[in-house]
């Protein structure tokens, strides 16, 4: 009987399997090699990390990789030069301990880019703003907190700041900052363009037209549960001039996933995707994707234990440039490790 497999080998398992049956070439054209061998020293942590997989459902096909952390033990290391300089942001968040549960810290790598750059830094207080600007201090860029409260301080009613993400060392570049929208406040702004373009101003964010508000409207109305929400922050304060959706699969169990997809909430969401252009037949291979298994190892005491892997549909997001529709990207959230 086999021992618990490791994270990394974890993860491979993972990426194989959506991978497989032809899926990975459709969906993530010529970069899983590249996923695979980049994110392996990722798989570190008290815990398997979660893995978010995320793709274009239209257009030339990429693959971005999140890894999204919980824990860290002391001196935690990923030997990566995509994070080098992140040392002291590392120890920061792993002395945060049992303190604060809800809170996260990911990288995303874009491995459609053979050079792989810097990774994009993650960090998702939640509700304890006092972390943002310890955080912002421990990656080297404290005005970056500023920013964020600043914000969050005329957020409008509903629409409360939850995390962030930035490139590191690339002045100029916007801090993506996002939000949960309130169930109640989406089933307001969904019946109600006005009240939708009221939140636009109240944030600064001036980039929309008529068009615009009643696409995201029709999402809102249309999503099968919760939905967040991202703005660009530059620098200077002002609001860029993109904004996005991120819609939830209302998915609890693998095996959900085909009817869900097939005539559930979801796939009323994705058909108005396809019927919006941003996304073509490419969505239908991701219930083929959906994936739990539990093998069983041996554990350290010599009993029998079972060590789980799912890989499951999490979200889409939609965006808006200008006002005009992007192509549309699914995320996959992957899992491993003893049950």
């Amino acid at each position: 009987m086999m021992r618990p497999m490791s994270y990394a080998d974890s993860y491979e398992v993972l990426c194989l399997q959506a991978a497989s049956d032809g899926r990975g070439e459709v969906l993530f054209g010529d970069c899983l090699e590249r996923a695979r061998k980049a994110m392996r020293p990722f798989m570190v942590g008290e815990k398997f990390p979660s893995v978010y997989l995320e793709f274009p459902l239209a257009g030339d096909p990429f693959l971005d990789v999140t890894v999204l952390y919980s824990k860290l033990g002391t001196h935690a290391r990923i030997e990566s030069d995509t994070v080098r300089g992140m040392e002291r942001a590392l120890d920061w968040f792993s002395g945060l301990g049992d303190s604060y549960s809800r809170v996260n810290l990911g990288f995303e790598l874009d491995v459609g880019n053979p050079s792989l750059p810097a990774a994009a830094v993650h960090f998702q207080p939640r509700e304890h703003r006092e972390l943002v600007r310890p955080f912002c201090e421990a990656i080297g860029e404290p005005e970056r907190a500023q920013l964020y409260e600043s914000l969050a301080r005329r957020m409008p009613k509903g629409w409360p700041l939850s995390f962030f993400g930035l490139f590191r060392g690339r002045p100029g570049t916007p801090m993506r900052v996002c939000g949960y929208v309130d169930r109640a406040e989406q089933k307001a702004c969904a019946a109600d363009p006005s009240r939708l373009a009221r939140a636009f101003d109240e944030v600064g964010f001036c980039a929309y037209d008529t068009a615009m508000l009643e696409q995201v409207c029709a999402l809102l109305d249309t999503a099968p549960c919760a939905t967040d929400f991202q703005f660009d922050v530059y620098p200077n304060g002002q609001i860029g001039t993109t904004f996005a959706i991120d819609a939830s699969f209302a998915i609890e169990q693998p095996h959900a996933v085909r009817a869900s997809f097939e005539n559930g909430p979801d796939a009323r969401l994705m058909r108005l995707l396809e019927k919006w252009g941003i996304a073509d037949g490419r969505w239908r291979l991701v219930a083929d994707a959906a994936f739990a298994r539990s093998i069983p190892v041996e554990l350290d005491d010599g009993s029998v234990g079972r060590f789980a892997f799912t890989l499951m549909p999490q979200w889409v997001k939609a965006r808006w440039r200008d006002g005009v529709l992007q192509p549309a990207k699914l995320y996959h959230l992957g899992g491993a490790g003893l049950t």
